[in-house]
């Protein structure tokens, strides 16, 4: 993501068991490059890393297994069929 923000390429983020809120968003001035974040919001175990565990502590890995797959899609279709 900060390469791409670097780049000034549009930016679509997928947030499992880290948050953006930790600082691990794109670094970007305010309005240069569009992006969205993708997460599942008030899940009460989330987040349960700082830098991401490779297996979900809980065993239900919930934070990407309830991902809205339909909000990812129309969100890449958004950002990338608009020049």
């Amino acid at each position: 993501m900060h390469i791409a923000a670097a780049l000034r390429k549009k930016i679509v983020s997928v947030w499992g068991n880290t948050v953006p809120e930790f600082g691990m968003y794109p670094y970007l001035p305010v309005n240069s490059v569009p992006f969205s974040i993708s997460e599942v919001k008030n899940l009460n175990c989330r987040p349960c890393s700082k830098i991401g565990y490779n297996t979900c502590p809980k065993k239900h890995f919930r934070c990407m297994n309830d991902m809205d797959i339909q909000e990812i899609i129309k969100n890449t279709q958004h950002y990338f069929e608009t020049k």
